[in-house]
């Protein structure tokens, strides 16, 4: 259950008093494939470290990593903390909470942060299931209305949280869920045969602080037809597996994700529409005050899936990429939904120049041979492809969507970019804006202000590199 998770590759000091270090597993570069009825092999993966500590005033903070290094970063950038090299050593300050990646030369064995601001969780009511210090083998825990879950900070339950039309839910503290104990034996995402390290179905009033959610067996965190939920200060880390997307909003209304940390190998945070909730609209979205890391496909997703009457009212504002992948802010509309109302706002998007480009895997005997070539994330991406999952398991599924779309056309209206910037460096390439689009669609203009790459104000196409049929749908200020 927990012998794959390797040995901590750091030891790290606050304010002169050593701290206990987690491990994970995450992925040790972007080699993928649709499931085969295997897990990704484990040498695929990599060691790393987490820690969660309360932070009540500014601390100092000394790390001592067990790899040689030359250079060292902490991330996100934008929280300005430089850090000084001591010779096996990394010293820096932490001036307020927040989540931190403290690396050294490469995104290789990183050393993940949490520094979390003192919370009683008085308000989230009585717990009626309590986990405290230990490790909990609980497997799959079904919930009831009204539970309100602790999880100790010093505790790591092995298991699920599991919700189908409940109401009024809490999970809350500073201890750690961890998804190793559970197999997936199918490729459904969609379904229950595997919960990940949350699932919730046709519930409300859902709230979710605090906890550490780690080696999911698939989608981390899934909402499928939600609503009135808020996931706050909640940490996703330690995902290599296939298909560990961060956070699934699906068909589902008024969710905030809020102060969170998502390394995710997929999707770090998706919005779907799905055939089985094909009545139910996407809307009233909040990602706010997130730092993100995305290890394969997109960061900060809306579809591919998109079957819903619409998708609207979608916010993501004041978040730090720190990591991306394919792309980093990407519109797919996959299907007949009218996307309105989308804004990303004060959005930092990190490039390094040692970013490993996709590989899929066809053979089972095939290596990943992505060292040494370039690759840059594209900024962003709005696409229309048409979508069909095309796998035996799912021709039933794939007959159904085609049944729904029939005389149906998607589009997107009232989409901006505010205040967006990509910062770093990515070698000598620059980050491109794609849009491409394919017949019948209905894509008003996409509003484009204050852009800033590499320190340059974007006024024009003439002034970034814009890719894709429909770029003149692109109009910047």
């Amino acid at each position: 259950m927990v012998k794959n998770l390797g040995k901590a590759q750091h030891r790290v000091f606050i304010d002169q008093t050593e701290k206990k270090v987690n491990c994970c597993r995450v992925s040790a570069y972007p080699f993928n494939i649709w499931w085969q009825g295997r897990q990704r092999p484990l040498e695929q993966s990599e060691e790393a470290s987490f820690l969660s500590f309360e932070f009540q005033k500014p601390v100092q903070v000394c790390v001592i990593a067990e790899r040689p290094f030359h250079t060292a970063a902490v991330r996100p950038l934008s929280a300005g903390i430089a850090a000084e090299i001591k010779g096996n050593e990394i010293c820096f300050s932490i001036d307020k909470p927040g989540q931190y990646v403290v690396e050294t030369d490469d995104d290789h064995h990183a050393l993940h942060l949490f520094a979390d601001a003192a919370r009683d969780y008085a308000d989230m009511g009585e717990p009626n299931i309590v986990f405290g210090p230990g490790k909990h083998r609980a497997e799959k825990i079904v919930l009831k209305d009204g539970d309100r879950v602790y999880i100790d900070k010093d505790a790591v339950v092995y298991g699920s949280f599991y919700g189908k039309n409940v109401k009024n839910v809490r999970i809350f503290g500073g201890g750690i869920v961890d998804g190793g104990w559970e197999t997936r034996r199918s490729m459904h995402c969609y379904e229950d045969y595997t919960n990940g390290c949350i699932k919730f179905y046709e519930s409300s009033d859902i709230q979710i602080e605090g906890i550490v959610l780690r080696d999911s067996a698939i989608w981390v965190l899934n909402l499928f037809d939600c609503e009135d939920v808020s996931v706050n200060n909640v940490k996703i880390v330690g995902h290599y597996k296939y298909n560990t997307d961060g956070i699934d909003i699906v068909n589902s209304r008024r969710v905030r994700i809020t102060n969170s940390f998502i390394r995710a190998f997929d999707d770090a945070i998706t919005l779907k529409g799905i055939v089985q909730y094909c009545d139910k609209s996407v809307e009233d979205i909040l990602v706010e005050n997130c730092v993100l890391w995305c290890g394969w496909g997109r960061t900060l997703e809306l579809g591919l899936e998109t079957v819903a009457p619409a998708f609207r009212r979608l916010t993501f504002r004041n978040c730090d990429l720190i990591h991306n992948s394919a792309v980093a802010l990407d519109i797919q509309t996959g299907d007949y939904a009218v996307i309105s109302d989308v804004l990303f706002e004060d959005i930092r998007v990190e490039y390094q120049p040692y970013t490993l480009p996709e590989i899929i895997q066809s053979t089972p005997d095939k290596e990943y041979d992505g060292y040494g070539k370039t690759h840059v994330p594209l900024l962003f991406s709005v696409e229309n492809p048409y979508y069909l999952i095309n796998d035996d398991d799912y021709r039933e599924y794939d007959r159904q969507l085609e049944e729904v779309r029939k005389g149906k056309v998607g589009g997107l209206k009232n989409c901006r970019l505010v205040r967006v910037s990509a910062v770093g460096e990515s070698g000598e390439q620059t980050p491109a804006v794609r849009v491409e689009l394919n017949a019948p669609f209905d894509c008003e203009r996409i509003d484009i202000s204050d852009l800033v790459i590499f320190g340059k104000h974007i006024h024009s196409l003439n002034d970034c590199l814009a890719e894709g049929n429909g770029k003149d749908k692109l109009c910047f200020r």
